[in-house]
């Protein structure tokens, strides 16, 4: 019982980490209601370079994506940027669900 102690709360930091940015979680809200999504550079307010094409945000080529992929949550297609959710992503469901409740605050 103890090891299940030490096991939720990384499991509830590392989700936390997951959605702590608002790209990140632009990304996660964006795979709620679809199996598939191309973000563009016109879905994120970024005044950086954009990469690739459809062009998006340099910071989401190499930080929130990649991150987002390494956790499980999303499957990233680095050349074409199609994104599905990943192995990991249902269980995101319920914070997700939480959060958008209160999106707007």
């Amino acid at each position: 019982m103890s090891d299940q102690k030490q096991v939720r709360p990384q499991r509830l930091s590392a989700q936390l980490d997951a959605v702590r940015h608002a790209d990140r979680r632009q990304i996660l809200f964006a795979l709620r209601d679809t199996e598939r999504w191309q973000p563009s550079a016109s879905d994120f307010d970024s005044d950086g370079s954009l990469i690739g094409a459809p062009a998006i945000p340099a910071a989401l080529y190499h930080q929130h994506l990649p991150m987002l992929a390494e956790m499980g949550l999303i499957e990233w297609d680095r050349e074409t940027h199609w994104v599905t959710r990943g192995p990991e992503y249902q269980r995101l469901r319920p914070l997700l669900a939480f959060l958008s409740e209160y999106h707007d605050e």
